[in-house]
């Protein structure tokens, strides 16, 4: 048996082997920072396969690796917690050799357990795979949510020298109800409540044990710091990209699509899901822009393209006016290039609000400007009087949708020219990997001098 967990310790997606097994025994309370420090990501649940965490995990990940500017660590590594029959996989093997590849600068591994058994044995595989780190360089875990962090401590317990820091990326007791259909705690009644507040106690206990937590916006972590006694040191590190999009394609993609020089082409790029709001918000507000302004063309970018053309008939959408088009995750950045402005309309729920969605950074990339309801995805008002950013209310109950549309279509007419330059501009100061690490890399260098 022993010897089957240290095979398992010891794989990894490019089939390195590890070192032999060496009992280590911390007793520093306070390190020192000169020695450096491994960086270590933590994942679980088969989040690994979706995209969104592929470009905020591993890429995030692989920036740590690649960057060497400030307090960089010494070895990266991204490490998952998976079920074990994903150990026999070929589609999982198949996955972790592509993130492999897409994050050269880093080691990816996985770890696999039995749920019924509690996830045994993941743990003995997470000991040796500290071990092989070896006992002369701290490691700080940064965690994706609180399931993982439980791990995290637990190594800590064993290694007191190491580090862990929480990296919350969404206020998860309310996503919970939201999912639900509960817009805010408030209305949670019954077993809704009690899941909540189970979510709650949790979330902050692991907060209480950690050594540092991050966040994706300042809402957020004032949330946090209010309500689940986060640290004021709480470091905020929004939802980035990995690069800046150039328009080299845009005039021949724009020509493929039949836009004129003229036009202007409003995007939205996403799935259909309930929170995105295309039925009852997205879609009335385009057909009325494109009704009032007839520069305008639609862009719909998705997987879902049969959804979303249902979506468009049914609202009485002329098809003619619409590009729906579905494209491949590494192209969509080239797609929405070809695009004018960028479209971003939620519920300014608590979960909203809070929340600082990653098509945020990939609008701005791409050099569009982006209308967006005010309120949500954590935007700073500075934005809005710079004009990078329209806000817009119509979930108001108040407003005016006539006067709202026509507003945004005077925006439009604007000044976009200019603005393509200014948004890629402010996307490389704030929504950049190898920029946004450096918030990281500071916080790991004052966690690692915390006794």
């Amino acid at each position: 048996m022993l010897r089957f967990l240290f095979f398992l310790a010891c794989s990894d997606a490019k089939g390195a082997s590890g070192n032999s097994l060496i009992l280590c025994i911390f007793v520093h309370s306070i390190m020192d920072t000169e020695k450096g420090y491994y960086l270590v990501h933590l994942t679980s649940g088969g989040e690994y396969k979706t995209p969104l965490v592929a470009s905020q995990l591993f890429d995030q990940a692989e920036a740590q690796g690649a960057t060497k500017e400030g307090f960089a660590p010494k070895k990266t590594e991204a490490w998952i917690i998976g079920s074990m029959r994903e150990y026999f996989d070929s589609n999982v093997k198949s996955k972790l050799k592509s993130l492999s590849i897409r994050c050269p600068h880093i080691g990816v591994y996985m770890m696999n357990g039995i749920g019924r058994l509690k996830n045994f044995p993941v743990w003995p595989i997470l000991y040796m795979h500290r071990l092989r780190l070896g006992k002369n360089v701290p490691v700080i875990y940064h965690c994706r949510g609180e399931s993982v962090a439980r791990w995290a401590l637990r190594l800590r317990n064993a290694f007191p020298g190491d580090r862990v820091v929480l990296d919350v990326r969404g206020f998860w007791p309310a996503e919970l109800l939201y999912a639900r259909g509960i817009d805010d705690p408030a209305l949670a009644k019954g077993r809704d409540l009690e899941d909540f507040n189970n979510a709650s106690k949790y979330l902050k206990e692991i907060i209480s044990k950690v050594d540092a937590v991050t966040t994706v916006s300042a809402a957020l972590k004032e949330l946090l710091i209010k309500e689940m006694a986060a640290p004021i040191q709480t470091s905020v590190v929004p939802c980035c990209i990995s690069q800046i999009s150039t328009d080299a394609k845009r005039f021949e993609i724009r020509k493929e699509w039949g836009i004129a020089e003229h036009e202007i082409a409003v995007v939205y790029s996403g799935s259909t899901a309930a929170y995105q709001h295309l039925e009852d918000l997205t879609i009335p507000f385009l057909k009325k822009l494109a009704e009032t302004e007839h520069k305008i063309r639609l862009v719909f970018l998705s997987s879902e393209q049969e959804k979303i053309n249902k979506m468009l008939a049914d609202a009485g959408i002329d098809i003619n006016r619409v590009i729906l088009r579905s494209y491949p995750q590494n192209e969509v950045a080239n797609a929405l290039t070809a695009c004018d402005a960028g479209i971003l309309i939620r519920k300014p729920t608590l979960v909203n609000k809070v929340a600082n969605p990653v098509k945020i950074a990939e609008y701005l990339a791409a050099g569009l400007p982006v209308i967006i309801e005010k309120g949500v995805g954590g935007i700073s008002e500075t934005l809005f009087e710079q004009s990078l950013f329209k806000g817009i209310e119509i979930t108001a109950a108040s407003g005016n949708m006539g006067n709202i549309v026509a507003d945004v279509s005077e925006w439009l007419n604007n000044g976009l020219v200019n603005k393509r330059a200014l948004v890629r501009a402010y996307a490389t100061r704030v929504y950049l990997w190898s920029s946004a690490i450096l918030v990281s890399r500071e916080m790991y260098k004052w966690v690692l001098k915390k006794n």
